[in-house]
């Protein structure tokens, strides 16, 4: 293909010192830096300026302008910047920046629900957190996963200081579906349980995400670890409601060695659902608290020291300072919290200090999902092991025992909602006790019968201007019932209360007891008050 020549380009080339004004159009070579210039031309044939302007190619500086970053926020108007001035700003490489919060696709994890991202997330994971020269802070930058649906075929191994943030409960999600968990901590020189002895995998947080395992298998497994939170997490197995147990699928499980316990883990505002385990706590822990959680759809809620044997290594405590709290309980076929007996003959082995309050249980836990109105099977919470409590919960099997009583097609002896070596306190309720009442009538309060009790009811009773305060005493054990009233009042209130234990269904003994009371004829119906506190 011939050359034809229609014009020539003036243009000038030497040292960039030696560049001259160009002339409008004119280009110029600065052949020591390998850069390239045009004139601008003169400012009465509108240019903005006299000069020269770089045109821009690989060997250009100006791209640093480019990439370059400085924030602006807005104070006022909106052309008016916080920070003013060459004094203020901080410019910053466009790389650097990006560096502060780094995404899980910069690595190659894609999150379309059908790319294994196993390998491209754990190669993040350890680039941010495991390599051991991360001891400097500033190494350890958020992991941020956009929403998407993220498959992995094996447990993601997460080292200490990580911290792992994505855009909300379903919606980032994290699905393993291999035999394993989806989650499971190491220490800094990445190994695992079984192989950490020396460092503890600490300081890591989880915020947003859910953790999802499509096979009967489970959430996290905390292993060695302390100083633990998530929150905001959701936790999914594939358990299907009324299934039997199955000891492999686990929402949340702890692993400890007697030198190296767990210690310190919060889950606050978390749901587990979907595990034939929620929560399978053994291993010695330490101060462990589930705050505003949601529990649904398994075999057991949460089962304390259950494979404790206090001999074998970190089984030599057991789980103490586990707290649930603010809670809410649905569809459970088990107890919804089993604490298991001590282990042994030493009275210092074995789950401790394991606290409900304030938490809403449902009334489908603990009749093996036969339906809401059959006979309840277990108890919703039972403590086999002492220094335990339910306090302030609420129990939608109370107001069912309470409906229900005294009907046979529906009834009322299912067992206590808390049972065992422990105490319960329950809200304060009111109720009226009606003028008149010549023969000793039922109160109201029904409380379960089964096994010994002992009872003490705090209470006022208003009626007109007399006003009673006291503690009423129940000693139950099966036919056996004692009661002792001790109270003062303002003036005579002309009521007395009274306890039997009776069958309530006729099919099992004397399984509740009842509180009665009877009053004088003063035209006044009373007001009471209570409070129950029950040694179970």
């Amino acid at each position: 293909m011939p050359i034809v020549q229609i014009s020539r380009i003036q243009h000038r080339r030497g040292k960039k010192t030696d560049l001259p004004q160009l002339a409008a159009g004119e280009l110029g070579w600065s052949v020591d830096d390998q850069r390239l210039y045009i004139g601008n031309g003169t400012v009465a044939d509108g240019a903005p300026a006299i000069g020269n302007t770089e045109v821009l190619t690989a060997n250009s500086t100006a791209m640093s302008a480019a990439v370059g970053y400085v924030y602006r926020g807005y104070l006022g108007a909106a052309s008016t910047p916080i920070v003013t001035g060459s004094s203020g700003d901080v410019t910053r490489t466009l790389q650097q920046t990006l560096d502060d919060r780094v995404s899980v696709k910069a690595f190659g994890a894609v999150g379309d629900n059908s790319t294994d991202d196993t390998t491209a997330i754990q190669r993040a994971i350890d680039e941010l957190y495991a390599d051991t020269d991360k001891t400097d802070t500033r190494a350890r930058r958020i992991l941020f996963f956009p929403a998407g649906v993220y498959k992995v075929s094996s447990a993601l191994t997460i080292p200490p200081f990580a911290h792992l943030v994505g855009e909300g409960t379903d919606k980032t999600i994290i699905s393993n579906s291999g035999n394993n968990a989806v989650i499971v901590t190491e220490d800094n020189n990445g190994n695992t349980y079984g192989s950490i002895t020396t460092t503890t995998p600490t300081q890591i947080q989880f915020d947003g995400i859910t953790f999802k395992n499509t096979v009967a298998y489970g959430g996290v497994s905390i292993d060695n670890a302390t100083h633990l939170y998530f929150n905001n997490c959701k936790f999914q197995g594939s358990y299907a409601s009324g299934g039997a147990d199955a000891s492999n699928s686990k929402g949340v499980t702890v692993r400890s060695t007697t030198a190296l316990p767990c210690a310190n883990i919060v889950f606050d505002q978390c749901q587990f659902t979907k595990f034939a385990r929620l929560v399978d706590i053994s291993y010695d822990v330490d101060n462990m608290k589930f705050i505003s959680c949601d529990f649904s759809t398994a075999y057991y809620g949460a089962l304390i020291g259950a494979d404790m044997d206090g001999s074998t290594d970190g089984f030599t405590k057991g789980p103490r300072g586990i707290h649930f709290v603010n809670s809410s309980w649905q569809t459970i076929s088990q107890q919804a919290i089993l604490v298991a007996p001590k282990s042994g003959s030493t009275d210092s082995i074995g789950p401790r200090h394991i606290l409900s309050q304030g938490n809403f249980f449902a009334e489908d836990i603990g009749n093996n999902m036969e339906g809401v109105q059959s006979i309840n099977e277990v108890p919703i919470i039972q403590f086999d092991n002492d220094e335990c409590g339910s306090m302030f919960d609420f129990f939608e099997r109370t107001s069912q025992r309470d409906t229900n009583f005294g009907d046979s097609t529906d009834p009322s002896n299912t067992p206590a909602e808390v049972q065992g070596i422990g105490v319960t306190e329950k809200l304060v309720r009111q109720i009226t006790l009606s003028d008149n009442t010549s023969s000793a009538t039922d109160t109201g309060i029904y409380l379960p019968g089964f096994n010994d009790k002992g009872v003490r009811i705090f209470y006022k009773i208003n009626r007109a201007a007399t006003y009673r305060t006291g503690v009423f005493t129940i000693s139950a054990a099966g036919e056996l019932c004692t009661h002792n009233d001790d109270f003062e009042e303002t003036a005579d209130v002309g009521v007395t209360l009274s306890a039997k234990t009776s069958d309530g269904d006729s099919t099992a003994g004397n399984d509740t007891i009842r509180v009665q009371f009877t009053s004088t004829n003063t035209g006044t119906d009373a007001t009471l008050e209570y409070q129950v506190k029950m040694m179970v």
